[in-house]
């Protein structure tokens, strides 16, 4: 059998950097360099004359690839350097090289399996370094294998980009072409170089930055080194993925370079935002503060903060029934949430189930208005709906209201009192959005058990679309947007609302009460697991969102990241991943399955395929499937003949010349969410 050796790039193949680019670490450098006394130019200064230096040994050596040495040989020059200034810098950037490379773990498997298997490796790669710093770097990583040989340009004076140092190797190794097999990363000299001459070839492309990381490393107004190591840990996020399924390695991959950084922003957003304010404990509603929290935790421990983060179990329903005492408009904005839009479902015993009574409890005023048994579990129609209100105005249900809701309300407040709300430490609440409301129910409890701060309630929320009257003294901050700024492009994101939500699921059902056990006070909740979002892959979402903090608080301070950086990071990120959602994106968060009921009576895919009734109703009615509806997931999934004559763009074109022809009357409903196209 004839021998075959494996060859393997170094460089963005074998070991990455935390760096965005590699020349970003000159500007690191440059910064330290200063530090030292070394050079009194800017950090932007030393990286231009680094790489300058670079170049111009290169084009007037007497050969192409060069040496570590001789670069620095020509900047002595320029800053006129004594010989162990240089050598102070030279082996400062070393230095800084090995702190800054991480393994890449597909192929640091790989290698490792080849020498189990009694394999020959070696590496090859084209750089200025000497061979025994390469050397150190891969064993430093745990990529090195014993035995193995590095060939490199900076010894041998050949690259790969000629083809030349390839022959050398094919030589050295005593093999032939047919016999030797290449992993890298660079399509020229790792791929079409050798491929020509008759090397197998595999072009490695796992580090190379993606859409979203691009995007960040170009956003010039964040300082470089910011936005250097954000895009550089959402990649090496990313290549920590170990998942074998493409449904579920779109799930990781995308939330390391998207979803994760917008939910860190956030967190750590809420953490500035109560040491900044003197409070001293945060409370993670449940469910979306799920995975908030579990950053938060990864965030204080390497970045120093001394908040007490903690899961607080809670759902509109949980704190909305029994702050109830009484039935007016305030109370009827939940009890009837959405039963107007017909594209949700609503029956009898659903509404019933959110003041937590039962059908058979009101079966007399349910028959006069012409609701018998069979009717009460049916999808109701547009004139039943309209009946609602006055079912539940009648007196026999409003006083079992106010009765069940004093009996809730006595287990909630207990609850409160054993998560240690009322001990006197100033807290804030934590929740995705959208209008206060829950934190509003959430108040007028404390305020009922005597425990309502002083000060007011705190509430930190991702976005705050709208905005209820604060229960006295309650403050509502919002992160991304607020509807009492000046309306942008955060706006209209916002308006899918449920997406954002998703970022945010919970492994759990939502909190439907409370009640006590053994002295204890336990949520009760709809479901103990939320087995559809688990199946979908929210453990592998959870999973990424915590490596990305790992990985972000690791390679950066907490003193040069800024929560104004943070927050357009967010929007830059989401306008691509909302807006313009690649095919592969679109199917895989689309299907997952939502509920607008806050009894999850019915679920449907936040991204539904349209059919041609639906591109029609869209058109004529302005109405989606259902008023979450990702539309413009909906389009990337869709046929490409319908994606492309029924686009987004084209749509708002069709719709405004209907508007304007045919003068239809748009009817804003507010307590619809209004669904952008």
């Amino acid at each position: 059998m004839k021998k075959i050796v494996y060859s393997f790039d170094v460089f963005d193949t074998s070991i990455t950097r935390i760096w965005a680019k590699p020349t970003d670490l000159f500007w690191e450098l440059g910064d330290q360099l200063r530090q030292e006394n070394l050079i009194q130019m800017s950090p932007e200064s030393w990286s231009h004359l680094r790489m300058e230096a670079e170049r111009i040994v290169r084009e007037t050596g007497p050969v192409y690839e060069v040496k570590l040495d001789e670069i620095y040989e020509y900047i002595a020059r320029s800053l006129n350097w004594s010989t162990a200034e240089v050598e102070r810098a030279k082996q400062k950037e070393i230095e800084m090289e090995l702190l800054s490379l991480r393994p890449v773990p597909a192929i640091q498997k790989r290698i490792q399996s080849l020498y189990q298997a009694n394999e020959r490796v070696i590496y090859i790669s084209d750089m200025y370094l000497p061979e025994e710093v390469i050397r150190n770097f891969l064993k430093e990583n745990k990529v090195w294998t014993p035995g193995s040989t590095l060939y490199v340009s900076s010894e041998t004076r050949i690259n790969k980009g000629s083809g030349e140092l390839f022959k050398y190797c094919l030589a050295q190794e005593a093999v032939k072409r047919s016999q030797l097999k290449h992993v890298g990363d660079n399509r020229h000299a790792d791929v079409k170089v050798p491929k020509k001459l008759g090397i197998a070839v595999e072009y490695f492309t796992q580090a190379h930055l993606n859409r979203y990381e691009q995007l960040i490393t170009q956003a010039t107004q964040f300082p470089l080194k910011f936005r250097s190591l954000l895009a550089g840990a959402s990649r090496l996020t990313r290549l920590q993925s170990q998942e074998t399924t493409p449904h579920k390695k779109v799930i990781w991959e995308t939330t390391a370079s998207a979803i994760a950084p917008m939910l860190f922003g956030f967190v750590y957003w809420c953490l500035v935002e109560a040491q900044k304010r003197g409070i001293q404990r945060l409370y993670f509603a449940a469910r979306d503060g799920q995975i908030l929290h579990k950053i938060a935790q990864v965030i204080c421990q390497n970045w120093g903060f001394t908040i007490d983060c903690r899961y607080l179990y809670g759902s509109r329903q949980a704190w909305h029934m029994p702050a109830t005492r009484g039935i007016s408009e305030s109370e009827f904005d939940w009890i009837l949430l959405q039963t107007e839009v017909l594209t949700q479902f609503t029956s009898i015993r659903s509404v019933c189930d959110r003041v937590h009574i039962l059908p058979e409890q009101i079966q007399d005023v349910l028959s006069r208005y012409g609701f018998p048994a069979k009717k009460w579990d049916v999808n109701l129609q547009q004139h039943e709906r309209k009946l609602l209100k006055q079912i539940f105005t009648e007196k026999k249900v409003t006083e079992l209201i106010i009765a069940n809701a004093a009996y809730y309300r006595e287990k909630a407040i207990g609850y409160f009192h054993q998560e240690g709300i009322g001990d006197g430490v100033p807290f804030a609440l934590v929740d995705v959005g959208w209008s206060g409301k829950t934190q509003s129910s959430f108040s007028n409890l404390l305020n009922i058990a005597g425990i309502y701060p002083e000060s007011g309630v705190y509430g930190f929320y991702f976005a705050l679309e709208n905005r209820v009257k604060p229960f006295k003294d309650d403050k509502l901050f919002a992160y991304f947007y607020d509807l009492e700024e000046k309306r942008s492009d955060r706006y209209f994101l916002c308006k899918y609302r449920c997406l954002f939500e998703l970022f945010m699921s919970a492994d759990h059902g939502s909190t439907k009460c409370y009640d006590s056990h053994d002295h204890k006070y336990i949520p009760v909740l709809r479901r103990q697991k939320n087995e559809e979002a688990i199946a979908w892959g929210l453990y592998v979402l959870q999973n990424a969102a915590v490596e990305f903090a790992k990985q972000f608080t690791t390679n950066l301070n907490a003193q040069e990241c800024t929560t104004n950086h943070l927050v357009e990071a967010t929007e830059i990120l989401s306008r691509e991943f909302v807006l313009y959602p690649s095919y592969q994106e679109a199917k895989v968060f689309g299907s997952f399955l939502i509920s607008g009921d806050i009894t999850e009576n019915s679920f449907y895919e936040l991204a539904p395929i349209y059919s041609l009734v639906d591109w029609w109703r869209l058109l004529v009615s302005s109405r989606h499937p259902h008023v979450d509806a990702w539309f413009p997931a909906s389009v990337a999934r869709a046929n490409p003949i319908m994606g492309s004559v029924f686009g987004v763009k084209m749509v708002n074109k069709i719709r405004q010349i209907r508007r304007k022809f045919i003068k239809q009357k748009v009817t804003h409903a507010t307590a619809k969410v209004s669904q952008p196209t």
